[in-house]
Parts: C-alpha cells; sequence; structure tokens
C-alpha cells in the first residue's frame, strides 16, 4: 500500500520520531495478540499512518512502555499499548497481507507462486478472523483486487480510471478511523486522493521495470514517453494532494497532529518531487 506515505524523519523532532517508532513498534506486538506470532511478518510502516489518525482524532492514548523486541531481544523500547488505532491497522494489514499474496499467486511466475501460496497457507486463520471483525473492509479489499484485475486485463490507459480500486480501498480503510459519519465522509475522501497518489507515484516508479518485462502499467498503455510519464504522474499527485489536504484540514486531531502534518506536508511533498526516482524498499504492501 503506502510506502510513500511516511515522515520526512529529519524534519521529526526527537519525541516526534520516538513516538511514531512507539506506535511501529505497537503495530507488532498487536498483531501478535490478535493473529500470532507469523502475522508479525506482515509488520511494514505503511498502516501506522492508519493507528494514527484513527487514535489522533478519537484522542485515545495508549500506554507506552519498554518492552522488548524480536528483533534485538537485548534492547528494549518504548511500544505503545493496545488501542482502536492499532487493532484496526493490524486487522488492515492481515486483510492486505492476504490478497497481495492472492494477487501475487494469480500474476506471478513459478518461483513466486510456491512461497505466496505458503503463505497462504500459514495465514489463512489469520485471514479468516480478520474478515470476521472487518467483513466491509475484506469486501472491499477483495471487490478492488478483481476490480484492479480487470481493468489491467482490459489494457487501461486512463490514469484516473486505473487509479481508482487503489483509491476505494484507501477510502474506505480511512473511514473507518472514525464512528463519527461526519468524519467518515471526510476521510473517505482524504483516504481516496491518497490512495491515487501512491496509485501515481507507485506506477511512475516501475515504468521502465514494466516496459523492460512488458508488464502492465498506465503510462505505458496512454504511450507517454518517460518525460512525458514524469510531467504527467507529478501533475496529478500535486492535484489529489491539493484535494487530500483540503480534506485534512476539515478534521480535529487530539493528538499526533505535527507528526501528521510531517507526513502530508513534508514527507509526501518530498516523495512527490522525486517521483519516478528509486527508493529504498521498506516492507510495504502494494495497493
Amino acid at each position: 500500500m503506502f510506502g510513500y506515505i511516511t515522515p520526512l524523519i529529519n524534519e521529526l523532532r526527537v519525541r516526534e520520531y520516538q513516538e511514531y517508532k512507539s506506535v511501529y513498534c505497537g503495530l507488532c506486538k498487536e498483531l501478535g495478540r490478535r493473529y500470532g506470532f507469523i502475522s508479525r511478518m506482515l509488520l511494514n510502516y505503511d498502516l501506522v499512518l492508519i493507528a494514527l489518525v484513527a487514535d489522533g482524532l478519537s484522542g485515545e492514548v495508549s500506554i507506552c512502555r519498554p518492552e522488548r523486541c524480536i528483533a534485538n531481544p537485548l534492547v528494549q523500547k518504548p511500544v505503545r499499548g493496545s488501542s482502536f488505532g492499532l487493532s484496526l491497522a493490524a486487522d488492515a494489514l492481515v486483510l492486505l497481507g492476504w490478497y497481495k499474496l492472492k494477487d501475487d499467486l494469480a500474476d506471478s511466475g513459478f518461483l513466486h507462486r510456491v512461497p505466496a501460496s505458503l503463505a497462504l497457507v500459514l495465514l489463512h486463520g489469520a485471514h479468516k478472523k480478520a474478515a470476521s471483525r472487518r467483513p466491509d473492509l475484506d469486501e472491499r479489499f477483495y471487490q478492488s483486487m478483481r476490480d484492479q484485475q480487470e481493468l489491467e486485463s482490459a489494457g487501461c490507459a486512463l490514469p484516473d480510471q486505473a487509479s481508482d480500486p487503489s483509491a476505494q480501498m484507501l477510502g474506505t480503510l480511512m473511514s473507518a478511523c472514525s464512528q463519527n459519519p461526519r468524519e467518515q465522509r471526510i476521510l473517505y475522501r482524504y483516504g481516496m486522493f491518497l490512495g491515487r497518489i501512491i496509485y501515481y507515484l507507485d506506477a511512475a516508479e516501475d515504468y521502465q521495470k514494466d516496459a523492460a518485462q512488458k508488464n502492465y502499467n498506465v503510462f505505458l498503455q496512454a504511450a507517454l514517453s518517460q518525460e512525458q510519464m514524469l510531467e504527467r504522474a507529478k501533475a496529478l499527485c500535486n492535484m489529489c494532494a491539493g484535494e487530500a489536504i483540503t480534506c485534512y484540514h476539515l478534521l480535529d486531531f487530539r493528538h499526533s497532529h505535527t507528526i501528521l502534518d510531517n507526513i502530508l506536508y513534508l514527507g509526501l511533498t518530498d516523495r512527490i518531487q522525486k517521483i519516478g526516482q528509486p527508493r529504498e524498499r521498506k516492507r510495504s504492501i502494494r495497493i
């Protein structure tokens, strides 16, 4: 999914960076509590945004305490305890991971299908549990995956249309961050524009690789040169970012707003400015 919508770390104060990391570590622990050890292999920074938005709107501040980490058991790190936002993020991670593996199974070669098949077996119980907890999300993610496959099979050359499954997926997930109907409407629109940005950034980054491997890419389908693609993708991202910022200003965050400001105004802006450039791949789920 995201991987693109993260803070600009150098512009975070030390305590803000520690808070961000504590939510990430809290998400790891939440995955283990809700879905067992194997599910923690899905951990990435992508869904930290969802936890921050959900808890920032509700005002819930979970206890932060030092705990040991399975990656480095000798060092204690600050870890956020269970919260509405972390529960939602953990459930969404399992669902997104499940449908990403399903997509890999359908589109990848033999060498990638084998590990995807094994992972699906290991995550079957976790997916079943997450789907029962979040049936609306599960249905939306499944439908978005199907819609994306159909658009790619049809050779869609319209960026707005091609990005729609991603937009609806993230819109639905973002709207789940609140139980307030007014906030849900704003969050849905906010998530939709972020979803489109993610899609455009990902397509721009994969442009050369997709051209070499003859894979689907909406900008290739539109017969754009690399220079034309970068110009078009940046314009689309900037337009969507402006709409996302408008939605963001309508939301009243009770805490974490400085980190969320950084993510939207600095982190995302930096990524759009570097559009098409290779980046360090963090563990992320592509929507």
